[in-house]
């Protein structure tokens, strides 16, 4: 027979994977988005986001609750701080597709100056690492964590590439200038949304060994 405890933390569980996916679907369906250049659908993004506001808070306070009258310890205890770290990085992550959304409005709907390439593919190793960070977490696998982290540094390399196309194309000519602009604030969400969903994988590893290396990293 199941605990409090453990009932008030799959509960959390339930919530947590819940926003995992609502923010993963924020991503993809912003790059979608882009693709197409569908209005409709980056307003959506826009207006959906206040769902996962409000599921943050509700895990916010879930975590605080179970804090303040179950007081976990050892690895439960962990688990909440994770989470309450992990539930801030995916509201950002949900908050960076809806400025990617903004930028899709910002191009209104005009022909793309180029193929999407690299973008796409900086979508698809963000969510990945997301979708990986939390199956480290419920298999309590270290090394995949560990995988996870090292991950964001392909993602930042594509911004860098991303960015030096994207300014050859302004030169080429001013008409490409303010669309260029926008393309290159949707990389550069995109690789924060990389670094949120390192910092998830980081959380990982707190969770499941009580290993620190955010700090570690800091430190060095």
């Amino acid at each position: 027979m199941l605990t409090h405890l453990e009932i008030d933390i799959e509960n959390i569980k339930m919530k947590i994977f819940n926003m995992a996916d609502l923010s993963i679907e924020a991503v993809s369906s912003a790059i979608i988005s882009l693709k197409k250049v569908d209005l409709k659908l980056a307003k959506k993004i826009i207006q959906n986001d206040s769902i996962i506001d409000k599921l943050e808070i509700d895990i916010d306070n879930e975590c605080i609750k179970i804090l303040a009258t179950r007081q976990p310890a050892a690895t439960d205890l962990r688990f909440i701080l994770a989470i309450l770290k992990v539930n801030t990085d995916l509201e950002r992550i949900a908050d960076l597709a809806v400025n990617i959304a903004h930028e899709v409005l910002q191009i209104n709907g005009q022909p793309l100056i180029k193929p999407l390439v690299d973008i796409p593919r900086m979508s698809e190793i963000a969510i990945e690492m997301i979708k990986e960070g939390f199956v480290s977490i419920t298999e309590k696998n270290v090394e995949k964590a560990k995988n996870v982290i090292t991950m964001d540094d392909e993602i930042d390399k594509l911004n860098i590439q991303v960015n030096r196309e994207l300014f050859t194309y302004m030169v080429e000519s001013f008409k490409n200038i303010s669309q260029g602009l926008c393309l290159i604030g949707v990389a550069k969400a995109l690789e924060r949304i990389g670094d949120h969903a390192k910092n998830i994988a980081e959380r990982a590893v707190y969770y499941i060994q009580g290993d620190d290396i955010r700090h570690k990293s800091k430190k060095g």
